[in-house]
């Protein structure tokens, strides 16, 4: 082979990341997820926790500077989180209602050119994509009930982006890919201020197909559900709990977890736990009337264990830690 054929050999190799490439199953990582962050001093402790966590790379579950004003000078939100955070960390956006068109406070798309993909991404990077990570996982990234350039994503059954969503679960189970996790901003199921805004339809796909763990934020609170097999957004429905987690263990493929954390940095909202959704989450909850503390979700995956655990960044006490695992995962965690 010539020089110029061994060249062009290596170039072509240098555009895949190790996230891309096969990797053995023996292989681990951790990885980061929250939303609502702002730049407040809560924020800035978030940061800080973030840049030691020993993390792979973050998921900003959306609502990110809230700056009014702020359309044209994303920049300087993503200058503030980059003083934080080394040059080559992944912090991986998603748009958020604070990003959507004709918001004040800026535009995803353009907060995506300061603070751009860095996984190899695939789809449309903060609003509607998804990555493969060490062959371990898949990760799916989508904004229901947003409209971003003009185009509404609602995930209605049959519209393109349902098909979309579904295409990449399937290809996920059908390439032996572990895990599948799936994050959006807005979520349905919450005892935070904000009622449900997402379609029923999405609930039931992501339940129907077992997605392992669906993260969330929007609500400023932290909350983790029960493991589901089924779920209404009106009415509590005991049969749809698999598993209540009050162990903090859950067996995988029996039903999904649903983590709603928006308590990066944004001033948090209250718990209603007269809510009749209430009851398809574990008790263990922060949020402005109830142990309000401040930090990130940081999670460790392996082929046979996924495994959460809160980060306190400032604020109060509050902590949680789950796992969801295999029968022949070899033990504690």
């Amino acid at each position: 082979m010539c020089l110029r054929h061994v060249a062009a050999a290596w170039f072509l190799l240098s555009l895949f990341s190790a996230s891309a490439l096969p990797q053995p199953r023996s292989a681990t990582f951790s990885f980061a997820a929250a939303g609502d962050h702002a730049q407040t001093d809560a924020t800035v402790a978030s940061l800080n926790k973030l840049a030691t966590s020993g993390t792979a790379f973050y998921l900003a579950l959306g609502d990110l500077s809230y700056a009014r004003g702020s359309v044209g000078k994303e920049s300087d939100w993503c200058d503030f989180v980059k003083s934080k955070l080394a040059s080559t960390y992944p912090f991986e956006l998603l748009a958020g209602n604070h990003e959507r068109d004709g918001s004040r406070q800026g535009r995803i798309l353009n907060f995506a050119k300061c603070l751009p993909d860095k996984l190899n991404a695939t789809g449309l990077y903060g609003v509607e994509y998804y990555f493969d990570y060490l062959g371990l996982a898949r990760f799916i990234l989508i904004s229901p009930d947003l409209k971003i350039a003009g185009v509404s994503y609602d995930y209605l059954a049959g519209d393109p982006h349902y098909k979309w969503l579904s295409n990449r679960i399937d290809g996920a189970r059908a390439a032996g890919i572990p895990w599948v996790i799936v994050g959006a901003h807005k979520m349905c199921l919450s005892v935070g201020d904000e009622p449900c805004e997402i379609s029923s339809d999405l609930i039931d796909l992501l339940i129907e197909k077992k997605v392992d763990l669906v993260l969330h934020a929007h609500d400023h609170v932290y909350e983790r559900s029960k493991q589901l097999t089924c779920a209404s957004a009106h009415v509590f429905i005991a049969d749809c709990v698999v598993d209540d987690g009050s162990d903090n263990e859950y067996a995988k493929g029996a039903g999904t977890v649903i983590v709603v954390d928006g308590t990066f940095g944004r001033a948090q909202d209250d718990i209603n736990l007269g809510d009749p959704q209430a009851a398809y989450f574990v008790s263990n909850f922060t949020g402005r009337n109830m142990n309000l503390t401040y930090g990130f979700m940081r999670y460790t995956v392996t082929p046979t264990r996924l495994t959460g655990q809160f980060v306190r960044s400032a604020g109060g006490t509050f902590s949680d830690k789950f796992k969801i695992s295999t029968p022949d995962d070899p033990g504690d965690y």
